[in-house]
Order: C-alpha cells, then structure tokens, then sequence
C-alpha cells in the first residue's frame, strides 16, 4: 500500500511538472497581439574597404545582401543604385541585426503588392477604342513594385562593445559612424564612375544622404553623428531610433555617460535655434531643420521589425 501511494506522489509530481512545462511552452509560443510574425533571411554581408589611414581599424563597415545564391561581391558593389540606409547597433549588439530589417525591405521592394483596388481596376478597366491592346493581354498583366527604388542596407561592427557603459566609447562609435557615412557616400560615387566607364547609358543620380536607423544606444550615437563637427553638411537627413534612449543613460555607471548625453541633447538644442539679427530678422534657419527624426519606443517589446 506504501509503494502505491508512492508511486501516485512521483507521478503526480510528474504530471504537475508537465502541465507547468506546457503552459510555460505555450506562453513563449503565443502570438502577441502587438508583435511581430517570424522573419526568413538569407543573408550575406559584403565588407566594404576601409583605407589605411582611418583611425578606429578595429571597426568595420558591411553592406547586406540578401538571397540564397553566391555572388561576386566586386560586381555586387558596382551595381549600387538604391538608398542607402546605415544601421548602427547597441549596447553589445552586432551589425547582423540588420537581416531582419534588410531582408523584410528587400522582400517588400521586390514583390511589395500595392492597393488591391489598383489591381482590381487595372485588371477590369475596358480597353479603349483604337487601342492595339487586346483583352487577353491582360492575362500577362505584371503588377508593378510599389517602391521606385529599394533600400541598400549598410551596417557598421562595432566590435560588440558596451557602449551603454562608458562615453568615451560612445565617441569612438560616433566618430566611425561620421567616417561610414561618408565612405558609404564615396563607395556609390565609385560604382557610379565603374558603371560609365563600362559604358552605361544611363547610370542613375547618386545619393546626397544616408538614412540611419540606430538600436537601442545605437540611435543616441545616430543623432551624435548628425551634430559632429567632422560630419559633411546635409549628408543626414534621415534618423530612425528603436529603443533608444535619448534625455539620459538609464544607468549612469560612469560620469562620462552624463556628459556625452548632456552634449549630444545640448547641440540638438542649438541645432534647432534660428540665427536672428539685432532687429529680430531671420539671417539663416536652423541647422537641424531638415533632420527628420522618427523615435520608436521598445520596452517590453522591444522589436526590431
């Protein structure tokens, strides 16, 4: 009688453990209502050559790729004709976060669906008269992308250094992320001048600007380079943070946080004052007025697409 209750104490402790196992299953499975579906990525990054004389050597800058195929990376460059958006990641983060980011965009911008009404219309609109255009031709109708140009994602490696930890880190990223935007700008002025001396008829415009998304303490770093003495004028017209804190480091383990915070929000301050003469007439408008800043909150969830 002792080894039957025995047995009925293990297997209830058993059927217990079960049961909290699947419940505990079952709520990291559950969807969340304001979250996010999984991502599929084929990625490849491409570094991009850095010269000699940059001072931060220890980082890197990568340009992603997205697809399942082998590619020549050389002819890969010399195609750039998109615009070009620079991620910069967080505290500990790595420049491989930006798959999830490079790859739903890339997805959208070649099979991106526009309106269903436009294809409705577009499909049962009559044919005029006159018109060499038969109704059957309609059949071969191609829904067209609903984006002219796609998105070329760049990213910079920062090593995985915590940047949430000492400002004097924050620094050494700003000042590399001031040099990405620049070489980024360099690199489409070199494919560019590739594709003519090949021949090609029409090469396209080059981009005047980079769009930066910045993660977490990536997106303070973001608006750090916009406010950098060395940065090109109106190379930034463009910032997305996620998760980002920006009045104040939510752990102020070293004075150096404080100050590079306290600058960063004190430049942003003069970046936005209009210059005015003694009689109050506008001489120039601010220098942050064509920065556009598109702030996303993270917390609990804290996704990146």
């Amino acid at each position: 009688m002792r080894g039957f209750r025995a047995k009925c104490r293990v297997g209830s402790l058993v059927l217990l453990f079960v049961i909290v196992g699947l419940a505990a299953l079952y709520g990291l499975l559950k969807p969340i209502s304001s979250g996010c579906i999984m991502t599929y990525m084929y990625p490849t990054y491409i570094p991009i050559s850095t010269p000699a004389d940059v001072s931060s050597d220890k980082y890197g800058l990568f340009l992603y790729h997205e697809g399942w195929k082998k590619i020549d990376f050389a002819e890969h460059l010399k195609q750039l004709s998109g615009v070009p958006v620079l991620f910069i990641p967080g505290n500990g983060g790595s420049y491989k976060q930006v798959r999830s980011l490079a790859a739903e965009s890339s997805r959208a911008y070649q099979a991106g669906p526009l309106e269903p009404t436009f294809y409705g219309e577009a499909t049962t609109a009559p044919v005029e008269e006159g018109s060499n255009l038969l109704p059957e031709d309609l059949d071969d109708f191609e829904h067209p992308s609903q984006y002219t140009h796609m998105l070329d994602w760049f990213a910079v490696d920062l090593e995985g250094e915590h940047s949430a930890m000492d400002g004097q880190i924050l620094e050494e990223h700003t000042e590399y992320v001031v040099y990405a935007i620049h070489r980024i700008l360099d690199q489409y002025k070199e494919s560019h001048e590739a594709r003519l001396k090949e021949g090609a008829e029409n090469s396209g415009s080059l981009p005047t600007s980079v769009i930066l998304v910045g993660h977490s303490m990536g997106g303070l770093v973001a608006r750090a380079a916009v406010v950098h003495p060395h940065l090109r004028k109106s190379t930034v017209e463009t910032i997305l943070t996620l998760a980002s804190p920006h009045q104040s480091p939510p752990v102020a383990l070293q004075p150096s946080l404080g100050h590079y915070f306290a600058k960063v929000n004190d430049e942003w301050r003069k970046g936005y004052e209009k210059k005015t003469s003694h009689a109050g007439r506008i001489l120039a408008n601010p220098t942050l007025s064509r920065v556009i800043v598109i702030s996303i909150s993270g917390g609990i969830n804290d996704f990146q697409v």
